[in-house]
């Protein structure tokens, strides 16, 4: 009995360990000092204490734990997710939003299992916010909005973090546990400069090169955020294709891409297959103002200088459009006598290539 009550003050910086019991089970009262004197032990009291020492120990391994994490800095308190604001550095573009089948599995697997791995926050920088509870998330976004969804707390780990270390930490978490899309990478680097980081912070918390910065900013500078929220992280699409992307709504007014990104049909699809929406149409849109700037068109008039005809030519192809204002039935009469027409010109041994 000595060595546990010893092996209990060292825990607990000499606090013995019958006061260490009556802190663990406030609910129970001290046994009353004449009571051991003058009561034997039953056997179901000595097998009472037996489960009650096993308890014990168990409380003593986790005040054991909670000594170790209290000494790193590292508590773990449950937070009501409405508590909890967000990182103020985008990275996520799919926290929990429609048609996201890993959010959904995450969600599923709180549900079923719990919550097994705390998510990361800080004092609210904003003073006032921080004296009513508020928090700021680190990482763990996805987290929050599955207990959210669920009506759970959440686990968290809360720690002092100024805001490189909370982009770093943002970063590296992203990078350990589900990385990060094309875009989602374009836009956390963008936000961070946005923020005020230099490069090599932002490169940093992405884990990533000068030239791979380079190539992440260059995409998030040609895409509008408005878009890329609409599309989601579309994981399939790479740098080459978000900058394709990139150049064809430079060639939009905005009319085909709000009209896309406002349709249901869009809204319905997962990411990846918004972004090809997007994609095709935009690059049929081009295509089309391809074609019309490379058409040549002539007037053709009669004697007047009333315009009778137009021939439009495009590539390989010529077409002749005759206007109601040549006169009824002339269309109808140059048609008829286009056979004739050919056959004069083929006499003259000239051939169209």
């Amino acid at each position: 009995m000595n060595t546990r009550k010893d092996r209990l003050r060292s825990l607990f910086g000499g606090q013995a360990g019958e006061d260490l019991a009556q802190t663990a089970t406030p609910s129970t009262p001290p046994r009353p000092a004449n009571e051991a004197g003058t009561k034997r032990a039953t056997p179901s009291a000595v097998k009472a204490m037996g489960l009650s020492l096993g308890a014990l120990s168990q409380e003593v391994e986790d005040a054991r734990r909670l000594r170790d994490m209290l000494a790193s800095g590292e508590q773990v308190v449950e937070i009501d997710p409405s508590a909890l604001e967000r990182s103020p550095y985008l990275d996520r573009l799919s926290d929990g939003a429609s048609n996201d089948e890993d959010f959904e599995a995450l969600k599923s697997s709180m549900a079923e299992h719990g919550q097994q791995v705390p998510i990361l926050v800080r004092p609210h920088p904003d003073a006032t916010k921080a004296a009513n509870g508020i928090f700021q998330i680190a990482y763990g976004h996805r987290r929050v909005q599955a207990a959210r969804e669920l009506g759970r707390p959440i686990r968290a780990v809360v720690r002092a973090l100024d805001d490189a270390s909370l982009a770093l930490a943002q970063g590296k978490e992203n990078a350990e546990r589900r990385a990060l899309s094309f875009i989602e990478r374009a836009f956390f680097a963008r936000t961070l400069i946005d923020h005020g980081f230099d490069r090599s912070t932002a490169q940093a918390a992405l884990a990533i090169h000068k030239s791979e910065m380079s190539r992440l900013l260059q995409v998030a500078e040609a895409v509008p955020l408005r878009v890329v929220r609409a599309i989601g992280p579309a994981p399939k699409a790479g740098r080459p294709r978000w900058l394709a992307l990139g150049d064809l709504f430079a060639k939009d007014s905005g009319g085909i891409t709000n009209e896309e990104i406002t349709s249901d049909e869009f809204r319905q699809a997962d990411s990846d297959t918004r972004f090809q929406r997007l994609f095709d149409r935009l690059k049929a849109s081009a295509a089309r103002k391809g074609e019309s700037a490379q058409q040549k068109t002539d007037a053709i008039a009669d004697g007047q200088g009333r315009t009778i005809a137009q021939l439009a030519r495009s590539g390989r192809v010529t077409r002749l459009t005759i206007p109601d204002s040549a006169g009824e039935g002339f269309a109808g009469y140059v048609a008829e006598r286009l056979p004739e027409l050919y056959a004069a010109f083929a006499a003259r041994g000239v051939s169209e290539k």
